[in-house]
């Protein structure tokens, strides 16, 4: 068969199975490998941009072994697609690993290190950010999926996993480190519009316009991950930053900021992924330091690009911070995740805004996520 997609073919195996309503699990695997010319590697059905799994099921709940994690670990990179067979009718659920809850089966040996164990259909959740685990939503939940990434999914499942011990300690801040968090609205207020602040947005700026023909053929990438990292990369390499993860600048009375690149593609919907809660937390806990996000936007049709170093305690950066509960395992406070539309930050009339108190209050609720 030639060009399809992952919708067709559900929508090819939903017709088919209500017009032979007889069809077991050998007989839809057989018709849609032959209809689609999928290749089989061992249990799973890959497609040119997704992966299939088929599993039966006679009763309302679906407890079968799916895969082993070992596997996923091949496919999550695309759609991984679990199709459950029923006696009247198919089930479809995105299982990537970010819709997993945990692991089930031989997981007592679980690490990061360590990947085995499978899960079953009962630790694949049915709903993700508020939207049900189904087709309509495969591609909103799979762009979800991309923005958190493998590593920080396995880190996630080995603390969900009941098998398994917690790695870490609780983390209780002192008063005095509390005191130093919920100082930092305060700063952030201070230094919007300050011209040692402003001079930072505009040598991050600066570095758009030499790398501007790489960072376009980088926002070709699929990959969102991969596209962000290469961006990053394009950008820390011209500065010579040689760090990755965050760029720090000194301002003046000792004030340290950390900056977070994020890219956004103008003509896609995304939520990105914001900061792990622990680590702001404890980087706010040492002190006159400040902490923003370096925007940078990107209109491939139109071949424009548009930066904005925003703080994290902007007052409607804020609104826009989702808290992933999903993400807390036992001893982490989880991470953070930026929805709706944030064209707004790109106007060249927007001004940073910070609302201390929101932002104190803001604060207050991440240390409460773990020692409430």
């Amino acid at each position: 068969m030639g060009t399809f997609t992952l919708r067709s073919l559900i929508d090819f195996l939903k017709q088919y199975k209500a017009a032979h309503l007889a069809a077991d699990k050998e007989e839809i695997q057989a018709v849609v490998s032959k209809q689609f010319g999928l290749t089989k590697k061992r249990s799973v059905y890959e497609g040119p941009s997704f992966a299939l799994r088929f599993c039966e099921a006679n009763q309302a709940s679906f407890s079968n072994t799916v895969v082993g994690l070992s596997t996923l670990k091949e496919y999550d990179d695309k759609p991984f697609v679990v199709c459950v067979v029923r006696p009247k009718e198919l089930e479809f659920l995105l299982a990537n690993s970010t819709l997993l809850k945990k692991i089930s089966h031989s997981s007592h040996h679980l690490r990061v290190d360590n990947i085995r164990g499978s899960f079953l259909g009962h630790d694949i959740q049915r709903e993700y950010e508020a939207l049900p685990n189904e087709p309509a939503n495969f591609e909103k939940l799979f762009a979800l999926h991309q923005q958190v990434g493998w590593r920080e999914n396995v880190k996630r499942l080995v603390s969900a996993t009941d098998a398994i011990e917690p790695t870490g300690k609780r983390q209780v801040f002192t008063s005095s480190a509390r005191h130093n968090i919920l100082a930092a609205p305060q700063l952030a207020a201070s230094l919007s519009g300050r011209d040692d602040y402003e001079a930072v947005e505009a040598e991050l700026t600066s570095l758009i316009k030499p790398n501007r023909a790489a960072i376009l053929k980088a926002a070709e990438v699929d990959n969102v991950n991969l596209r962000g990292k290469l961006i990053e990369q394009i950008l820390t390499k011209a500065a010579n930053f040689h760090r990755l993860d965050d760029l720090t600048r000194s301002l003046r009375a000792g004030t340290s900021l950390t900056i977070d690149i994020k890219t956004k593609l103008m003509n896609l919907s995304s939520s990105p992924k914001g900061y792990n809660i622990d680590k702001t937390l404890e980087m706010f806990a040492r002190g006159n330091t400040a902490f923003s996000y370096f925007f940078v936007a990107i209109d491939v049709a139109k071949g424009e690009i548009t930066t904005r170093l925003i703080s994290i305690l902007d007052s409607n950066i804020i609104d826009a911070t989702r808290i992933q509960f999903h993400w807390a395992g036992r001893d982490s406070r989880g991470v953070t995740q930026l929805a709706g539309d944030l064209s707004w930050m790109f106007d060249t009339n927007y001004k940073e805004a910070i609302d201390v108190p929101k932002g104190e209050g803001f604060l207050e609720r991440l240390i409460g996520t773990l020692e409430a």
